[in-house]
């Protein structure tokens, strides 16, 4: 996110944005208020800079990674990168302000750590890549099997889904198709070029978003030895966007 937010920057976060119920965890303790419920303002936007729990770890853990990136697809769309360039929907997505390419990876040039990590993508050639929604069908298939096998797993419990050559079991009984529980997302860093994000690990549960980035509070160089050397007076209170 270096475009918009770089290291020593601290932010403020609108955890009262999104509509949830989950526990919320007295600030500075791992005590939990359990069932906590607000209606929120409004829905994910596309384009929000969100704040996150990291996909892989466990939701509730308030030890759990949170990662900062920007909402790119909401859930049923379809989202495509071709020499860098961002689509969603096959309409062109702004790039972030400050964004600078130096070079654009070869089309060949599969990475292997790439999301589902069965097609020829790299990172600045990606998809087509579909966002599930709540209540779609999944088809199940070897071919796209790693695409949905982590939406399953975390719907349904890590180890419910076995597969046995080219059939898939859920909970004992064969699955030919599966309907999914909950609203995804995908996220890019600003910093295309340098950024572990959807790409990487792929969708963004719901129920793992944590809010909006509002402005930084407080930002100073983490590379300066100096307390007040390293403060960033013209960082402070800016809006994050």
């Amino acid at each position: 996110m270096e475009s918009t937010l770089i290291p020593g920057d601290f932010i403020v976060v609108n955890k009262f944005r999104y509509p949830r119920q989950e526990p919320v965890y007295i600030p500075f303790t791992n005590i939990g208020i359990p069932f906590t419920k607000w209606s929120g303002t409004k829905q994910p936007e596309r384009n929000s800079v969100i704040v996150f729990k990291f996909p892989e770890g466990l939701k509730n853990d308030p030890h759990n990674p949170v990662y900062v990136k920007r909402l790119i697809g909401l859930p049923g769309d379809t989202v495509r990168i071709a020499g860098g360039k961002v689509s969603v929907n096959n309409i062109p997505f702004p790039p972030p302000k400050g964004l600078t390419k130096d070079s654009v990876k070869n089309r060949d040039d599969k990475n292997v750590q790439i999301f589902p990590g069965t097609e020829m993508w790299n990172d600045d050639w990606y998809g087509p890549l579909y966002v599930p929604k709540k209540g779609d069908t999944l088809q199940m298939n070897i071919s796209n099997f790693l695409q949905w096998e982590g939406i399953i797993r975390k719907e349904q419990g890590d180890t419910s889904l076995v597969i046995l050559g080219d059939k898939f079991f859920l909970n004992g009984k064969p699955l030919n198709h599966y309907i999914t529980e909950n609203d995804y997302y995908f996220v890019l860093g600003d910093n295309r070029d340098n950024s572990l994000d959807s790409r990487y690990w792929g969708y963004v549960p719901y129920d793992y978003l944590i809010g909006t980035a509002s402005f930084i509070y407080w930002s100073s160089d983490p590379f300066e030895s100096g307390f007040f050397s390293g403060i960033r007076f013209n960082r402070i209170f800016n809006t994050v966007n």
